[in-house]
Parts: structure tokens; C-alpha cells; sequence
């Protein structure tokens, strides 16, 4: 979360790139978004995109300040969706399914919905709306979630891009 700026003061050099590595970087499957000093070249970026990429996707970010917002996004993300994961599966065990079985259940089921949306130009709406039937049990859960949680999620995700800023600026 150290500015360019910083960086090239405290190691004295003026060729930096800063990057936002997300936790899935580790197996392969990662987001990392990057940035750069004025000084560093062409060639040097398509290195460092190179190198970056190996980790899974990576995105250039012309403005610095997008690093922050990234962070909020995909750096912080995993978390999210462990999160929403756990409640699921907590949900699942109050249903009565053991530990296991509600693991198996939620794990498949994020798996198989990112495959399929991963495959495809549907938007996400488009997406729920094929789920959601008209009366039916998705959208008695989707109007339980009402507008509260989409709220709070959005909310979280500026509280975390804040928080990146303010670590930043030290």
C-alpha cells in the first residue's frame, strides 16, 4: 500500500512498478493489478506482465490511484466470497447437512457458476434472472436479500478502498 512516490525515495531508484497481488495468485488463478513510474519502459512493463501473468491474470492500471481501488476489488474479493461462502454453508447446516456435505454443496456450486458465467457474454443480471423463476424459491431468497445486502456489500468495498488510501498516505 506504499506510493510510488515513496518507494522510489526510500530505495532511491526512479523505476518502480507497484503491484496488487489477490491471495488466489498463489495457485495460479490470481488478479494482480499494476503500476508504474514514468521511468520504467515499454519493455520493461511487457516484462513485468510477463512475469505477473504467471500468477494468473494481470491488468495495468494507467493512474496509481487504481492500485487503492483494486485492492478493494480483487486484493480483499477472496475474503468476500469466503464470507458469503461460509454463511452459505453454515446455512446449509442449520438446514440439517453435516460440515461435509454442506462444504461439497456450496464449494460445487461457486465452482460450476464461475465456470459457467466464465463461459459466456450473459451478464450477471441476466444470470440471476435465469435462476430466479417468477414465484419461486431463488427469488423468495433474492427478495430476502433486498437491496440491504447489495447496499452492504458496496459499502464494504468503499470502507476497504478508504482504508487502502489511508495506508498509502504513510
Amino acid at each position: 500500500g506504499i506510493e510510488l512516490s515513496s518507494i522510489q525515495l526510500d530505495l532511491g531508484v526512479k523505476k518502480v512498478i507497484r503491484a496488487m497481488p489477490n491471495l488466489p495468485s498463489q495457485i495460479g488463478v490470481g488478479m494482480t493489478t499494476y503500476t508504474s513510474a514514468d521511468e520504467v519502459t515499454r519493455g520493461e512493463l511487457m516484462f513485468a506482465q510477463n512475469m505477473l501473468g504467471s500468477t494468473g491474470q494481470a491488468m495495468y492500471l494507467k493512474e496509481e490511484r487504481m492500485i487503492d481501488a483494486s485492492t478493494a476489488v480483487s486484493g480483499s474479493g477472496p475474503a468476500y466470497i469466503f464470507y458469503f461462502m461460509k454463511a452459505m454453508i453454515e446455512g446449509a447446516i442449520d438446514l440439517g447437512f453435516t460440515q461435509s456435505e454442506a462444504e461439497q454443496l456450496v464449494k460445487q456450486t461457486f465452482r460450476g457458476s464461475v465456470q459457467l458465467q466464465n463461459r459466456s457474454e450473459i451478464s450477471m443480471q441476466e444470470w440471476i434472472d435465469k435462476v430466479a423463476s417468477k414465484g419461486g424459491t431463488t427469488e423468495a431468497a433474492l427478495n430476502s436479500f433486498g437491496i440491504k445486502v447489495e447496499g452492504e456489500i458496496k459499502a464494504g468495498v468503499k470502507a476497504a478502498f478508504n482504508r487502502a488510501i489511508e495506508l498509502s498516505k504513510r
